[in-house]
């Protein structure tokens, strides 16, 4: 890694421990890592992850067993390249407190963006690190069905095959970058749940809302009903600061029918033709599926409609989506 000419010799020297932790690291060079660090009780590694949690690591014995052991499996990552960016460096009194973003890419092509800060002391040997965090944000390589959109509704991330299904989605599409639906009136309600959802990227605020709900922000947005009778719904969550938007997401929904199957009184078959319709599916082809006819399949929307108040499938899948 080359250092920014910008940076005076003893940001240089700061920046080259770093850079040396990151590239022993890669390269599984136990000794030389260890020579980045200050070797006492003080030092901490953190790590947190929206998948995998927070481990911490405290002091030098428990650091490097750890390590070691990482280092022995051939645990490490597997990176190709790194850059750092928002580089930021604070000095006083021999120690120095750096943050940046990381922004990696994988030998399987997998792309990674951390937010990172280090904690360094100037000892006799040169800088040395005390303090190491690394904040993983969230990606998609388990999440292929879903996108990442600002607070405008911009495309952020979005694997191959979420951008196959965005392509192919009764409702939803991609205008100059940005998430729109494909219809207006359609496009004013996910608009408003956008909206809704980016109330929420900042950490308190969504901290807020689910100390108050139980649970974190999940909006199932109901778009409307298509021409051959099929609703389009789409969900949307909060992680990472960024509204997610799922295209499909059955477990999701299977649990609040659930709960609507209990605060409404549905029967079983109600609520099969229920995941159907939340599911897109016409009545026709529902009815189909069940192995049903369309009569009955009537006779179960009739009553749902007479359970739950309401007088228009839209309107059903919304309430009933809307019950947990």
């Amino acid at each position: 890694m080359s250092i920014a000419p910008e940076l005076d010799r003893e940001e240089q020297a700061i920046i080259a421990v770093i850079a040396r932790e990151t590239d022993t690291f890669v390269r599984r060079d136990f000794d030389a890592w260890c020579g980045c660090w200050v070797q006492d009780e003080r030092v901490r590694l953190v790590s947190v992850s929206s998948a995998f949690g927070v481990t911490v690591q405290e002091g030098w014995p428990a650091l490097s067993h750890y390590m070691r052991a990482v280092f022995d499996a051939g645990a490490s990552c597997e990176i190709v390249s790194f850059e750092r960016r928002n580089l930021s460096i604070t000095r006083r009194d021999g120690i120095a407190f750096v943050t940046f973003d990381g922004y990696s890419t994988h030998t399987d092509q997998r792309d990674e963006h951390t937010v990172e800060a280090r904690t360094l002391e100037h000892t006799d040997d040169g800088w040395r690190i005390v303090y190491a965090s690394f904040i993983l944000r969230g990606h998609q390589s388990d999440h292929a069905d879903r996108v990442a959109v600002d607070a405008n509704g911009n495309i952020l991330i979005a694997t191959d095959r979420a951008r196959a299904a965005l392509s192919n989605h009764p409702g939803l599409q991609v205008s100059n970058g940005r998430l729109r639906a494909k219809r207006p009136s359609w496009d004013k309600v996910l608009q408003a749940g956008l909206k809704d959802a980016a109330a929420l990227h900042g950490y308190c605020q969504h901290y807020r809302f689910a100390t108050q709900h139980g649970r974190a922000f999940r909006l199932p947005v109901v778009l409307g009903e298509d021409d051959e009778g099929g609703i389009t719904v789409c969900l949307l969550s909060v992680r990472d600061g960024v509204t997610f938007v799922e295209l499909q997401s059955d477990t999701d929904f299977d649990h609040r029918l659930a709960a609507a199957k209990a605060v409404f009184g549905l029967s079983d078959g109600q609520v099969s033709l229920a995941r159907h319709v939340v599911n897109g599916d016409t009545l026709t082809r529902a009815a189909a599926e069940l192995g049903i006819s369309v009569n009955t399949a009537r006779t179960h929307l009739t009553r749902m409609y007479e359970k739950t108040g309401v007088h228009s499938q839209t309107s059903l899948v919304r309430t009933l989506l809307c019950v947990a």
